[in-house]
This record gives structure tokens, C-alpha cells and sequence, in this order.
């Protein structure tokens, strides 16, 4: 038999985090279903109340979230003596086979938040619009900051939103803490992107974002549900106003996968840029080659030992041969999160070499320059 690869015998695990999860989530389970009730009984009636219910169809990874969220509630209730054992026990079992009854297809949802392959007409209507309001004496609020880097940066790295909190500079590197890396999901749990392709300047554009993001952060006493909620309504009114289809902050991140595939990057690669372990997973679930934008958008490149591990990992070939590393001359820069949220660098994307002059007259805009439907760049007026 072949040997291994590294990272191939991942056993599932469940943090402690999660495990809270779970159980805040089995909490609220139990709230509505206790609601649902009109008749005396104990947590297991309740769950078994709202599972009943032949109308409700729940897609497969709900009915599997579920579990585990009833899960959890049941084994706390009793661990604290408040459920017997043979009680819990059949109750487990009788839910279970509720959940997997109510497992079936669910209607299209028609949100605009879905919208997975937008168009770069409308990537740039969006960036025009911050630079419109965008003034020297402050135009934009810093959760507009934010918002714009994050739109303006999103087709080029293609991180999950929540990932920019915990991503670092390292040199030419990005070092982003993989945010699904439990059960086997990634290979690792950060992953690092080279930026050699791009200019010099967008190191200072990623700490910018790094920097804001953290402050509505903490700003929010840590909640990043009420954050990416505040970052995705602003996003929605922006969409509203110019008259287009309405995008997500996740919506970058299927762009930047498009991009990607119309590149001709390897599946491998691919995974290694995206976080995945799998090279299935942006194959089956993230827009197709054809909803590309232009490979200069795709200057993005992968650490070549992580792409060798998951082609390995997934008994492909690569296709390309790995990116070489420069040499590492730059040491760790720490992000002070409270640091105010400076103007970032003015720095041209249009694929130029770090060593190349940026064009002569070329205006730099903070998302895209409005004279050009090719060359975008960043900074500000």
C-alpha cells in the first residue's frame, strides 16, 4: 500500500468552542420547542414536539447540526441529574430518527446574498461609490474603511470574511488562520498565501483592513455576528442604491475562486489558497471558471509545500510547477488593533511587478480606478 500523506489520518474532533456551540444552539432549540408545547412534558417531548412536524424540511447539514445541538443540550441535562439515563438514551435515538425523517430538498432560496457570480461591471459600480464618497477630510466612516477594503481585496485573496481577524504579515507572506479546520476540513490550521505577484504596497492595504476590522471588533465587545451583520447591511444599501444585484461579503470569495479557475490554476493550488483540504470542495460548491473576472486578478499565489500535500492528499498531479520564494527579509510585523485606520497606501494592481514603475497619470482610487474597466488599484484621493 501507498504510504500517507501527512494530514491524511485527521480524526474528527470537536473543540471546546465548539462544543459551546452546540450547546447555546441546543438552548435555543429547546426554547422554541418548549414554546411549541401546549401540554406538560419534559425537554425530550419537547424536541420530539417540533421535530413532528411533517411540513419541515430541513437540507442535510442542518439535520446534522441539530443532532448535534440536541445532542449536547440532553447530555448537559443529564449530567446535572435533571434526565434519566434510559430516558435520554431512547430520547437520543427517537430524535435522531425525527431528524432524518425531516431531511429532504428545500426550495432555492432567491436572497441576493447568495449571488455567487457577480459581474466586474458591478465590482467596479461598487468601488466607485466609495471613491465618490470618499473625501480627504473624511468621507467614509471607518466601517465604510473597512467595508471597501474588504470588497476591493476580496476578488484578489479570497478569504472568508471572519478570516481577516486573524490573519498576519510575514515578509511577502500572508499567514491566515484557517477558520474550518476542525474534522478534517483543511490541512492545516492556518495557511499561507505568497504575495509575491502583487505590489509592494499591499501589505500595507491588508494590515489596514486588519487593523479596522479588529477595532469594530473590539468596538463590538467581540461580536461578530452583529459585526458581519453591520458590514452586510452596509454592503446591501450599497448594492440598493447603485441599482444592482445585491452581494454578500462572501461573495468576493466565489469571485476569487472563479478568477483562480480561469487562470488555469490547479485544483491543488486552488485548495492550498482557499483553506480546503479537498480540491472537490471549489470544484462543486464555488463558481465555475467561466465567471472569471481577468487573471489580473489572480496574483495570488499558494505555499508550494501545502499545494504538494493536498495533491498528495488527493492523488492528483500538479499541474503547475511550485511557485519559487524569494527570500524572507522582512521580520513579523505585530498589528496594534487599536491603532487608528490610517490612509492606506496608494498602490497600483494591475500586475505589475513590485520593481515595475506604476503607469505614468494613472489616478489611484481606494477600490478601482473609475477610468478603467481593467486596471484597478488602491488607495486613496
Amino acid at each position: 500500500m501507498p504510504k500517507q500523506p501527512p494530514g491524511s489520518k485527521i480524526k474528527p474532533t470537536h473543540t471546546q468552542d465548539t462544543k459551546r456551540s452546540y450547546l447555546k444552539g441546543g438552548w435555543l432549540l429547546l426554547a422554541r420547542a418548549q414554546k411549541k408545547l401546549t401540554r406538560p412534558g419534559d425537554i425530550i417531548d419537547a424536541l420530539m414536539h417540533l421535530f413532528s412536524d411533517p411540513t419541515l424540511v430541513l437540507r442535510a447539514a442542518t439535520t446534522r447540526q441539530y443532532k448535534q445541538q440536541v445532542r449536547a443540550v440532553i447530555g448537559y441535562k443529564l449530567n446535572k441529574g435533571e434526565l434519566a439515563h434510559d430516558r435520554a438514551v431512547s430520547g437520543l435515538a427517537e430524535l435522531t430518527t425525527l431528524l432524518k425523517d425531516r431531511r429532504g430538498p428545500c426550495p432555492k432560496r432567491t436572497s441576493g446574498a447568495k449571488l455567487k457570480a457577480p459581474t466586474k461591471a458591478e465590482y467596479l459600480q461598487i468601488c466607485s461609490d466609495f471613491n465618490r464618497r470618499w473625501r480627504p477630510a473624511g468621507g467614509l466612516d471607518e466601517t465604510d474603511t473597512v467595508l471597501s477594503l474588504m470588497v476591493a481585496l476580496g476578488p484578489y485573496l479570497g478569504l472568508r470574511p471572519q478570516e481577516w481577524l486573524n490573519t498576519t504579515i510575514l515578509g511577502n507572506k500572508m499567514i491566515v488562520a484557517n477558520a474550518k479546520s476542525t474534522n478534517g476540513r483543511s490541512a492545516g490550521k492556518t495557511r499561507t498565501i505568497l504575495l509575491d505577484n502583487f505590489p509592494e504596497g499591499i501589505t500595507h492595504l491588508v494590515e489596514q483592513l486588519i487593523v479596522g476590522l479588529r477595532r469594530l471588533f473590539y468596538g463590538l465587545e467581540e461580536n461578530w455576528r452583529r459585526l458581519l451583520g453591520l458590514l452586510g447591511e452596509r454592503l446591501a444599501r450599497v448594492c440598493a442604491r447603485l441599482g444592482i444585484r445585491r452581494w454578500s461579503l462572501y461573495t468576493t470569495r466565489h469571485v476569487a475562486m472563479a478568477n483562480w479557475k480561469r487562470a488555469g490554476f490547479g485544483a491543488a493550488e486552488i485548495a492550498a489558497l482557499a483553506g480546503h483540504i479537498s480540491i472537490k470542495t471549489a470544484r462543486n460548491h464555488y463558481a465555475g471558471g467561466r465567471h472569471g473576472w481577468t487573471a489580473k486578478f489572480a496574483c495570488a499565489r499558494p505555499d508550494p509545500d501545502l499545494t504538494a500535500l493536498i495533491s498528495l492528499r488527493n492523488n492528483t498531479t500538479l499541474i503547475r510547477p511550485a511557485v519559487a520564494v524569494r527570500a524572507e527579509t522582512n521580520k513579523l510585523e505585530v498589528i496594534d488593533a487599536t491603532a487608528p485606520v490610517e490612509r492606506p497606501l496608494s498602490a497600483n494592481l494591475n500586475q505589475h511587478r513590485p520593481d515595475d514603475p506604476t503607469p505614468a497619470g494613472e489616478t489611484l482610487t481606494p477600490c478601482g480606478n473609475d477610468n478603467s474597466d481593467e486596471g484597478l488599484a488602491f488607495g486613496m484621493r
